[in-house]
């Protein structure tokens, strides 16, 4: 295969996957075209929501910063609609020995070099204490 022929065919494969990806992009702005148009349409008089008896009482223990920071994100999501009711930290912490056990668990996750050699590690050599993965194996370990 020459060079133009592989570029042809890259080029064949890349515009291909970009045809497919436009055609799906398509179909899925017309269906949502579609929702949009079979939606009904809210009423002209929008009803005014009664003001907000003041700032939400903040529980013992929660900043008054975060629960600005929390009002403010309703707020936002919402259009203004939301309304938040309480805020409460967590009933408990979490346990030490189930951190433990999470910290034990992707501590283990780790690649061990020493188990790709077969058979009980460095037995017929001392590898310094360093360097437990030499780069080299033995002669004669993997024939």
């Amino acid at each position: 295969m020459s060079v133009t022929d592989t570029l042809a065919f890259i080029l064949t494969g890349f515009s291909v996957v970009l045809i497919a990806l436009s055609l799906l992009w398509l179909v899925s702005a017309l269906i949502g075209r579609l929702f949009a148009v079979a939606a009904p349409r809210p009423s002209a008089v929008a009803a005014v929501a009664p003001p907000a008896a003041g700032p939400t009482p903040a529980a013992p223990g929660i900043p008054a910063a975060h629960v600005a920071a929390i009002t403010a994100a309703v707020a936002v999501m919402t259009g203004g609609r939301g309304r938040v009711v309480s805020v409460r930290a967590p009933a408990h912490l979490a346990v030490t020995w189930a951190r433990e056990g999470r910290t034990e668990q992707f501590s283990s996750h780790r690649v061990r070099w020493d188990w790709a050699i077969p058979g009980p590690p460095h037995v017929d050599y001392d590898a310094p204490a360093q360097d437990p993965a030499p780069a080299q194996p033995p002669v004669g370990r993997h024939q």
